[in-house]
């Protein structure tokens, strides 16, 4: 294409001053077109007057490139420059749409220039070539094409073991150069919620799968970017268990009364508390209450479930010693109050849990012996005196200690034995005797006589010993028998008797009668031994063996009598009085006594008494004897 151009200004008018080289100019030009290229024509100089003018071509860029820069609408246009012909004043570029009119991007003197802000789309660019008023363009360039560029996102992040409540997550990414921000979503708001662009915070509000969302919008050099997502698991969160019970520090077989408990996770669920299977034998759980069946160990295991936020509680045990028990021996059976030598006793015992049989023995073999005659049962014989000891034992095992031995005593006494059928005489006089006879008991010992009065009777010899009278009074005969290991000594066996002394044809002895004081007239003397004895009676000390009280009578026949210690009137009655005696020096002697006639005047007739003397021993025997007298007058 070639346009004509005439030069503006004073060119113009000098032109028309000098008409003729203008002409000359002008098919200069003419012939300049048809020959290629733009043919120009300019005047040399200003002012009027004539001149010269020079023609020449004005040749087109060439090489034109186009090149688009990604993302920022900038697309940078090169050419070379016209190769002869007239130097370029200028270059103007123009963008070339598909569709549309040419647009003028940039003038420039340079051999390039660069177009910001180009629409998107594809065009091609053409560069002309300017001189003053002439133009010469290229031909356009191959199409170049503005596009949005792409955009990526890339995490930056990497959640460090997220669990369920756990610490929250500050999630990055990286996205493409628009500049928008990465904006993140969740993709999973059950497990985890994240909202806000970078340095957003992503909490965990379950467990799973959590699934964050990055997206970055575009711009428009820049498309938005793809969506990308970040997956990780949430982890449950985790339980624990905690025992808040003490386990017993004395826990024995058979026993019971522990009471576990714990405390678990936030589940909810409840702390389950079992006996470990290991030691199941030894111990058991029901109604929370643990029992102690063998020595051992026990162990609790304390577990609990999970659920969809939170795993289940890693199981914590307790263990604790379970002791043998202790077990005891109980005699069962009383033993005899009374028992005696070759007696038997069945003697039984019951024991602890170990099961083991109570073994019964004798710790006295002299004194008792046993007989086993089942577990916890023996038949006791007693063989002596003294003190039988009887024990009882119960062996332990691996559950239970052996208990603590057990006594039982019994005092052992000899068998009694009793002496019955001692005989005594139906009567005993000095000189005699009689022969004692008795029955002893089951010793077999002979039964042995003897008196505790030997004074009065003796004797000599066992059974059917003499018993011989060597005076007047209480003879006393004893029986005794010897036991042995087995028999007791029988007690002793008396009988007491009274020994009378030989027939006294005379009677007592009385002693000498005086008159009372004043009184007149001869008396017959009688012997009495006695000092002072004048108006006494006396019984003289060989009659009063064993004696302990004498009762004289002093009666008068045929006349009055009187007693006592002084003159009374005549009482008849008092005849009869009894006279007590009492001993002095050995000799039985009674108050004075005085006899007298009517008035107080001694009475000299002839008159006849009777002395009546009764003897009495200790066991109340008596013996008694008369002695008739007279007093004669003087």
């Amino acid at each position: 294409m070639s346009r004509r151009h005439r030069a503006p200004g004073r060119v113009a008018t000098t032109a028309r001053r000098s008409i003729r080289p203008l002409l000359a100019v002008l098919l200069i030009l003419v012939v300049g077109t048809s020959l290629g290229g733009v043919a120009a024509a300019y005047f040399g100089s200003d002012g009027n007057g004539t001149g010269s003018a020079t023609a020449g071509d004005l040749h087109a860029p060439t090489g034109v490139t186009a090149v688009s820069t990604s993302g920022t609408g900038r697309v940078d246009v090169s050419w070379t420059a016209p190769v002869g012909g007239a130097a370029p004043a200028s270059y103007r570029v123009q963008r070339v749409p598909a569709s549309g009119p040419a647009v003028d991007v940039c003038t420039t003197t340079s051999l390039s220039c660069s177009v910001e802000s180009v629409p998107i789309g594809t065009a091609r660019y053409v560069v002309t070539a300017v001189l003053r008023t002439w133009t010469t363009a290229s031909a356009p360039s191959d199409p170049v094409t503005v596009a949005q560029a792409s955009q990526s996102i890339t995490f930056t992040s990497t959640p460090n073991a997220p669990t369920y409540g756990g610490a929250s997550y500050t999630v990055s990414a990286s996205g493409g150069a628009s500049g928008n921000p990465v904006v993140f979503s969740s993709a999973t708001p059950a497990v985890c919620t994240s909202t806000g662009v970078n340095g957003a915070t992503t909490t965990f509000v379950g467990a799973g799968a959590c699934k964050i969302n990055a997206d970055q919008a575009g711009s428009t050099y820049y498309a938005a970017a793809p969506q990308v997502q970040q997956s990780f698991t949430v982890a449950q969160a985790t339980q624990a268990i905690s025992f808040t019970t003490t386990v017993p520090t004395g826990a024995t077989v058979g026993g019971s009364g522990y009471h576990p408990a714990a405390t678990g996770g936030a589940s909810g669920n409840a702390v389950v508390l079992t006996v470990d299977a290991t030691t199941s034998a030894n111990c058991s759980i029901s109604g929370g209450v643990v029992s102690y069946l063998k020595a051992g160990t026990c162990t609790i295991d304390a577990n609990q479930a999970g659920s969809a936020n939170y795993a289940a509680a890693p199981q914590v045990q307790q263990a604790f010693a379970i002791s043998p028990a202790a077990q005891a021996v109980s005699f069962t059976s009383t033993p005899p109050a009374d028992a005696k030598v070759g007696d038997t006793y069945a003697v039984t015992a019951t024991g602890g849990g170990s099961g083991n049989a109570v073994v019964l023995a004798s710790s006295t073999p002299g004194v008792c012996s046993l007989s086993a005659t089942g577990p916890g049962a023996a038949t006791v014989t007693f063989l002596a005196q003294g003190t039988c000891t009887v024990t009882a034992n119960q062996a332990g095992n691996a559950d239970y200690l052996a208990a603590a031995q057990v006594t039982q005593t019994i005092a052992v006494t000899r068998k009694a034995q009793t002496i019955t059928g001692l005989t005594s005489p139906s009567s005993a006089t000095v000189p005699g005797s009689y022969t004692a006879t008795a029955t002893g008991g089951g010793s077999g010992n002979p039964v042995v006589f003897s008196t505790t009065t030997p004074a009065v009777c003796t004797s000599s010899g066992t059974n059917g010993a003499v018993i011989t009278y060597v005076a007047a009074g209480t003879c006393v005969v004893e029986a005794n028998q010897a036991g042995n290991t087995t028999w007791a000594p029988a007690p002793t066996a008396s009988v007491s008797f009274a020994v009378s002394a030989p027939a006294d044809t005379t009677g007592p002895t009385i002693g000498t009668i005086r008159p009372a004081a004043g009184a007149t007239g001869g008396w017959t003397a009688m012997a009495c031994n006695q000092p002072n004895t004048a108006g006494r009676i006396c019984v003289s000390a060989s009659d009063n063996v064993g004696v302990t009280g004498v009762t004289v009578v002093l009666t008068k026949s045929g006349g009055r009598c009187w007693s006592g210690t002084a003159s009374t009137t005549f009482d008849s009655a008092n005849c009869s009085t009894p006279v007590a005696l009492t001993l002095s020096g050995g000799v039985w002697v009674s108050n004075p006594l005085a006899w007298q006639g009517n008035n107080g005047q001694p009475n000299f007739n002839s008159t006849s008494y009777t002395l009546d003397v009764t003897v009495r021993d200790a066991a109340g025997n008596t013996t008694s004897t008369s002695r008739s007298f007279s007093i004669n007058g003087a």
